[in-house]
């Protein structure tokens, strides 16, 4: 690549990342889509420019299109894209705040008393590892549950090797070790009545929480 070239790319990089900076100063719909479609452009112009054909402009286009996405944005396509892989499963998708949570529940996740993932389960895992390996920029914490059922130290034990189980099978799938972290509460947080089977149910779980990168602005 001679300098001319060379001189090109960071002229074009640092305009796409102007380009993106000033999109997080602004907010709402029309001006998230604006900031990216103007990134896209000059990056599409940088393909141009730097590869003289299509190829360089596709992928100069992508690069743009990042830098004008603010993490507002970034994790909008995230959650649809959740939702529409997870749709027909028993996984759970929701917005909490400023991060995405999927639920996992434990009847179907692992085998009794066990930290072992069911193999019916894998798919769906399967499909949430091929989203957050499209998007690596989100960190992952991933949490386990138990019902009140069984001594406290028990539930504590199994509630963490069960998110450790989620974490290193996502790991499997390609999702970077680095972006996983993993805790067991045991019998805590409880999001229905132990009194009920049923309630006892949905309190054994496992939870996937998407957190905004420590850096990233809305």
């Amino acid at each position: 690549m001679n300098f001319t070239k060379k001189s090109i790319i960071v002229s074009m990089a640092s305009l796409i990342l102007l380009s993106g900076c000033a999109n997080l100063e602004q907010s709402g719909n029309q001006n998230k889509a604006t900031g990216t479609a103007g990134g896209a452009a000059l990056g599409a112009l940088a393909g141009q420019l730097i590869g003289k054909d299509t190829k360089s402009t596709l992928i100069g286009a992508g690069i743009g299109a990042l830098a004008g996405l603010g993490w507002g944005a970034y994790k909008d396509k995230q959650e649809q894209e959740l939702r529409e892989r997870l749709k027909y499963t028993d996984v759970s998708v929701s917005r909490e705040g400023d991060y995405i949570k999927l639920t996992l529940p434990g009847g179907v996740t692992f085998q009794t008393n066990s930290s072992t993932i069911s193999p019916s389960f894998k798919e769906p895992l399967n499909s949430i590892a091929s989203v957050l390996t499209q998007y690596p920029d989100s960190k992952i914490v991933v949490s386990g549950f138990t019902d009140n059922v069984g001594s406290p130290e028990y539930n504590a034990q199994l509630s963490q090797q069960r998110a450790l189980s989620v974490s290193r099978y996502l790991t499997t799938r390609g999702v970077a070790s680095g972006r996983l972290m993993s805790t067991g509460y045991g019998a805590t947080n409880f999001i229905a009545d132990n009194s009920t089977p049923e309630g006892r149910a949905m309190n054994r779980r496992v939870e996937i929480k998407i957190l905004p990168p420590a850096n990233s602005q809305q």
